[in-house]
């Protein structure tokens, strides 16, 4: 039960933290939100700031997960699948809000620490998912994966979001080549 409630509360943050940022939400609002008192939340989490940085943490397991979910289904081709994880990242403003706002913060050096830990370990262990994928694909024709490799393609797909933010500035037709020349440069490089 105790477990629930925090995983409520952080859920319920969550949202508020994505609508109104850090800065504007108050712990009130939240536990008004889940209908508990202010000293429910203060239970779980010594601040607001402790409650926002777990739930960073959190939407960084729920991004994980849906990841992990792309490469582990078998109904379509690996490297459909790596495709499918390039095309995943395209909506992750509008899924992972709080992601994203998160790099964006990075990009202005306006992040603290703990955030910058955060997307760190969030980064890492995609980069692991990414490297076991390249693995099983390209085990019988690569003979020793260069390390940088699985960074490469974390680094790139998360340019390649910005890119196409960007891009469709620009032009929204060129949105859909831009994946695709990323998965072409891959498949290139590894061929």
């Amino acid at each position: 039960m105790a477990n629930e409630r925090k995983q409520q509360i952080i859920r319920t943050a969550a949202k508020r933290f994505a609508r109104h940022g850090l800065g504007k939400t108050t712990l009130d609002e939240i536990a008004r939100d889940i209908r508990i008192g202010k000293a429910t939340i203060y239970h779980y989490f010594t601040s607001k700031d402790e409650l926002f940085f777990e739930t960073l943490k959190w939407e960084s397991d729920q991004f994980i997960d849906d990841i992990k979910a792309i490469f582990n289904n078998e109904d379509l081709a690996v490297g459909a699948r790596l495709l499918e994880y390039i095309s995943f990242k395209e909506n992750v403003d509008q899924k992972y809000k709080l992601l994203y706002d998160l790099f964006l913060q990075l990009l202005n050096e306006d992040s603290f620490e703990t955030e910058k830990l955060i997307l760190k370990n969030l980064m890492n262990r995609e980069e692991e998912i990414i490297k076991l994928v390249l693995s099983s694909i390209y085990s019988g024709r690569i003979e020793i994966m260069d390390e940088s490799l699985p960074n490469f393609v974390v680094v790139t797909s998360w340019g390649s979001f910005f890119a196409n933010k960007l891009n469709n500035i620009i032009n929204e037709e060129r949105l859909l080549k831009v994946k695709e020349l990323m998965f072409k440069s891959l498949e290139n490089l590894l061929s």
